[in-house]
């Protein structure tokens, strides 16, 4: 390898094109319309001749947006009006555009023959070094890349699924005129369904000139055979005489199944690769289009690295119908059918397209699955909420343990709560902070040493001496930094920047702490510090209780307006447990979601069971249990007597391990 790259010439370049598929041929397109091509150096790689029609694009927008996502002249053919279960609707005001491959082709080769772009046709496989990248003795060095290269990716998750939408089409031309030019047929179904979900396209150019692709959703590719035995028996039911004068046989994946991650880079990811392709449709080309719109408008504002597509790790609501729907396709075809021919039936074409391009609101989309057949949606949900790998990530748990917790206190067997809390405080909450010898280096293996127990205890000790000079201060103190330490450690799971990182953890402690009035007043008077006024609500019974409904209610909005569902979840779950004790909401929270979310994010950063990481933690939390349990001998039933006691404790220990995370979430953050 090292005389490889002594042997090289080094090339410097402006834009490497790997691959010429149709999301690299629109980024190509909107760089030439921006003026960004002239006077710059460009490679494309691509291994196949692009001379003929190999796909159909087809996209729906207004005429002001299609000619915004591609020139007019790309556009070789629209229609105003769908037939759906056999009735015509109108689109107005959309339209339905058709978009040839070899149109696209063709106008690309264009602008790269006006630029002098070079055109090698070689392969390049995952394993090559694109920053680097040696091709037949010289070595490109490119100031951007952009990769278009199909996507390898297969299920790992039992929530995520893989089938592929396979299709066969002939364009033919018919003696008689058979066809309305200005309708297109979307999804006709009334052909065998084949153990898979079926169904027919077609796109008439003419009145004796159409596509007809009959198209299969399901883990079986369609063969040649089965899709033009189709063809035949389909196009005989519209009338005699035709000629096939194409034929267009393709596969394309839909899937829910991680592709590689990708961070903020000269190398960027496009088209199926960056996960433009939406997992429930096959349907990719609005979105490739948008999307290079935004990198040329970052290269025209000469940004040095391309932020990673969205669309890389898309996990908002529509990841979820889309997932519950490919659910359905996977594991029950049959529904298929019947799903689509009802949502046909109840919704109007346009809104369903508003839907599929994940542009309706919460209301549209209810009324959307209302109108379709609950039982398997309901299954799908039901199974993607409590599969096995998804109980320990699934943004559900706390909410489920709440719902437990109510259940349990409605039969009168509350106590079943105090044992699951002191059981998740054992296995989860204790040991997900006895991990810290290892954070401290960032090292698996690194021993534990005097120096360290030093400076924790020390640590911990500077907080109690807080609380003794100043009680007020060491509560502000402890509320900042641990409203700190719970925002970090849920952002850092969601995803989400840190704009509104201080304002989630303010509104979870507010709703927390007073939403149980009486109960906080009492920890404060063993603080000695006044406890809250008593003061009747005007719709609840404490005004403290209406401004936490409050808070909680807002960091609901906020997690909706951000589609971050891990909050909306949390603070359903808060919000139902105001009728808890504030020892079991607090429990909940701190167990089932803080601790559960911090323990997970060490596996995941040191790449270890949750075995090694408990044989790991097992000195610290030994030492931890055995002073509980000392406690709670010693104090039995006289536990609110020194509960102010306890939580200057909780304090103490809480510190140094804040102090460790925030550094560790440091090293997550570069590490995702």
């Amino acid at each position: 390898m090292a005389d490889r790259y002594l042997m090289s010439v080094k090339q410097s370049i402006d834009y490497l094109f790997i691959g010429l598929g149709a999301s690299n041929c629109l980024l190509i397109l909107e760089l030439e319309k921006k003026a960004l091509l002239s006077q710059k150096k460009i490679i494309i790689i691509e291994p196949h001749q692009k001379n003929k029609k190999d796909k159909t694009y087809c996209f729906w927008a207004t005429d002001e947006d299609a000619h915004n996502i591609i020139e007019p002249q790309c556009i070789d053919k629209s229609w105003s009006t769908v037939i759906l279960n056999g009735k015509k609707q109108d689109l107005d005001p959309l339209s339905y555009y058709h978009v040839s491959s070899l149109t696209l082709y063709q106008k690309t080769l264009f602008v790269i023959d006006k630029h002098d772009a070079t055109i090698l046709q070689n392969k390049i496989s995952d394993t090559e070094p694109l920053k680097r990248l040696i091709i037949d003795n010289s070595e490109y060095i490119a100031k951007y890349i952009f990769d278009c290269r199909p996507p390898k990716t297969a299920p790992t998750k039992k929530h995520e699924y893989y089938i592929n939408q396979s299709f066969v089409g002939w364009q033919i031309e018919t003696k008689e005129e058979l066809f309305d030019s200005h309708s297109f047929t979307m999804m006709d179904f009334n052909i065998p369904q084949n153990g898979a979900t079926q169904f027919v396209y077609v796109l008439p150019f003419n009145s004796k000139k159409a596509l007809v692709e009959v198209t299969r959703f399901g883990k079986d590719v369609m063969q040649r055979e089965e899709g033009e035995a189709l063809l035949k028996n389909y196009i005989s039911q519209l009338g005699d005489g035709y000629q096939v004068t194409d034929i267009e046989i393709g596969c394309i994946p839909m899937t829910n199944a991680s592709f590689l991650d990708e961070n903020d880079s000269t190398i960027r990811n496009m088209g199926a690769r960056a996960g433009h392709v939406k997992p429930s449709t096959g349907y990719a080309f609005r979105s490739m289009a948008m999307d290079a719109q935004k990198i040329a408008e970052q290269i025209a504002e000469d940004q040095k690295e391309i932020p990673a597509s969205i669309n890389q790790k898309r996990n908002n609501r529509f990841a979820f119908y889309d997932r519950l729907l490919l659910h359905i396709l996977f594991r029950t075809p049959k529904w298929g059918k019947p799903i689509f021919k009802r949502l046909f039936e109840a919704i109007k074409a346009t809104e369903i397209l508003a839907f599929l391009d994940e542009e309706t609101k919460l209301k549209d989309e209810v009324k959307i699955f209302y109108a379709l057949q609950w039982k398997p949606f309901i299954k799908a949900v039901i199974y993607d909420a409590f599969s096995i790998d998804r109980i320990k990530n699934s943004i559900l748990v706390p909410l489920f343990i709440t719902l437990i917790f109510l259940v349990f206190d409605g039969l009168g067997i509350g106590h079943i709560n105090d044992v699951i809390l002191l059981a998740g405080l054992v296995f989860i909450g204790i040991p997900h902070g006895a991990v810290d010898h290892l954070i401290e280096h960032n090292r698996f293996n690194e021993p534990i040493c005097i120096s360290f127990i030093i400076r924790y205890l020390a640590q911990a000790a500077l907080m109690v001496l807080l609380w003794y000079l100043s009680p007020a201060l060491a509560l502000f103190f402890f509320v900042g930094y641990s409203v700190y330490h719970f925002a970090q450690a849920d952002f850092s799971e969601w995803g989400v920047k840190v704009t509104s990182f201080w304002l989630w953890g303010t509104l979870l402690f507010t709703g927390l702490l007073l939403g149980h009035p009486l109960e906080l007043s009492g920890v404060l008077n063993e603080l000695t510090l006044p406890g809250l006024a008593v003061s009747q609500g005007i719709l609840l019974k404490s005004v403290w209780v209406e401004i936490a409904v409050i808070a909680l209610c807002t960091s609901l909005v906020l997690g909706i307006t951000k589609h971050v569902w891990g909050m909306c979840i949390v603070s359903i779950s808060l919000l139902l447990a105001l009728q808890l004790s504030l020892i079991q909401a607090f429990g909940i929270y701190f167990i089932f979601q803080h601790s559960r979310l911090g323990w997970r994010h060490i596996q995941k950063h040191f790449n270890v069971s949750s075995r090694v990481l408990w044989r790991k933690s097992a000195l610290f939390s030994l030492g931890a249990y055995g002073l509980f349990f000392l406690l709670w001998f010693f104090l039995n039933d006289n536990w609110d007597s020194y509960l102010g006691t306890f939580f200057i404790f909780l304090s103490a220990i809480s510190f140094p391990h804040v102090i460790r995370m925030k550094k560790f979430y440091g090293y997550f953050k570069r590490e995702k």
